[in-house]
């Protein structure tokens, strides 16, 4: 899901590239070079001239945030195809002028994808940085696409909390917890500021030191500590433990490659542990690839339990599970989902809630449920494009709409501060309450 993934991308503290990639200088060339892929690839038709209008409509809002006058007029609906390409280049080049040493070529030109992209409203279909491309690749790979403390950050209320801490990561040895809140980074207090902004005063080159202070719950005073930034590989299982009287909880922060290998590794480990019943948290899974979501499915449903269907020009087809399941049916399943769980996380989700297998607690999810893929253009940069369409294994269609829980429970500031996850806690409740009902309920 493009839009969380650089979401995601952004709130992770871990943003410093590894090694320097070069990246070319884009300019109206690049815009026209994502419009055919758009128009190529695009599930539905695409209209150039209203794709390129919108185009148009970013570089006016990126000029005028710079306080740069300039008259870029739209496209006449209409013209041809040949007509709209050289009408956005005089456009362009129009821009260009005006903002000589206000604004470079390519922020122009970015600004102009994106908003094309953004114009279409389609969750997976969006415009990728060259710096976001290339950990995009790394991430999925499962390899260290950054360097950085590795914590996710959760906004809440003008604060900012450590939502995750990256297993084997620099703030994990250091000591950070999940729920500590970053009051300030390096003397500089994180009030007023965006998501964006704390994550880029956290990041910084690998081997230099970032300094936090931090508020948690139950120590009356703030606190500091200094981590060495390094090089983070971001897996796809954050935990697997047996967390009480035989509940086994595993956090599934993403479907990357080797997701399902993982998972069914994890599964095995908890369940040798003497788990009889299982907490799966997918809160801030903002999803990745069928294929691995597939085998997650295969560990928890029947064989041949329709799971999603794929929309294609072509025709649909209906995706099931293909082997017995890993997850003995006697075990109770609970999962955990919020409004950042999005994509493969949510047809995870669908899927359970559908085939009656599990209780979903927590929030609606994102509703940001199609498939696309992402395409390099000649810069560096991407285009994510929405190719099918997805639907739950019983038909429903969850773009727009999400997957709402069996019990509601949200996260507020004051849980936050106190260091509760209100969630978690009522999953745990939840699944009590399963294993203490009587066989054959």
């Amino acid at each position: 899901m493009i839009r969380v993934l650089i979401a995601v991308v952004l709130a992770l503290t871990l943003v410093a590239p590894v090694a320097h990639t070069p990246v070319q200088a884009a300019d109206q060339a690049i815009v026209l070079e994502a419009l055919r892929v758009l128009v190529d690839q695009y599930i539905d038709p695409v209209d150039p001239v209203k794709a390129l209008n919108a185009a148009i409509a970013g570089l006016r809002t990126l000029l005028t945030a710079k306080g740069v006058a300039a008259t870029l007029s739209d496209i006449p609906a209409g013209s041809s195809d040949a007509d709209a390409r050289r009408l956005f280049t005089e456009r362009f080049a129009a821009a260009v002028n005006a903002a000589t040493g206000a604004v470079s070529d390519t922020d122009l030109a970015y600004a102009a994808i994106r908003s094309m992209t953004d114009s279409f409203k389609d969750s997976h279909t969006g415009f990728l940085t060259p710096q976001q491309n290339f950990e995009r690749r790394q991430r999925q790979r499962g390899q260290a696409g950054f360097t950085g403390v590795g914590i996710v950050l959760l906004p809440e209320g003008g604060k900012f909390f450590v939502w995750a801490v990256v297993p084997g990561g620099p703030a994990e040895r250091a000591g950070v917890r999940e729920f500590d809140r970053i009051v300030r980074v390096n003397d500089v207090t994180t009030d007023g500021m965006t998501v964006d902004q704390v994550s880029g005063a956290i990041r910084g080159p690998g081997g230099t030191g970032v300094t936090l202070l931090l508020q948690r719950s139950g120590h009356a005073d703030m606190f500091s500590i200094t981590i060495t930034r390094a090089p983070i590989s971001v897996p796809a299982i954050f935990k697997a433990q047996v967390i009480e009287n035989g509940i086994g909880y595993i956090k599934l922060y993403q479907f990357v490659e080797g997701t399902g290998r993982e998972f069914r590794a994890a599964l095995t480990r908890v369940l040798g542990r003497g788990a009889k019943a299982l907490l799966l948290d997918v809160r801030g899974n903002s999803g990745g690839f069928l294929h691995e979501l597939n085998t997650v499915l295969t560990a928890l449903l029947p064989r041949n339990t329709p799971v999603y269907i794929e929309m294609r020009k072509g025709g649909t087809r209906v995706v099931r599970t293909t082997a017995a399941p890993l997850l003995p049916a006697p075990v109770p399943l609970v999962l955990l989902i919020d409004d950042n769980s999005a994509s493969a996380a949510e047809l995870l989700a669908a899927a359970i809630k559908e085939n009656r297998r599990g209780q979903l607690v927590g929030e609606k999810t994102a509703g940001a449920v199609e498939a696309s893929i992402v395409l390099d253009l000649s810069d560096g940069s991407a285009i994510s494009v929405t190719t099918f369409r997805l639907a739950s294994g019983h038909g429903v269609r969850l773009e727009n709409v999400g997957v709402t829980p069996n019990v509601s429970a949200a996260l507020s500031v004051q849980d936050l501060e106190m260091g509760r996850d209100i969630p978690l806690s009522t999953a745990v409740r939840v699944a009590r309450q399963i294993l203490a009902l009587p066989a054959g309920r």
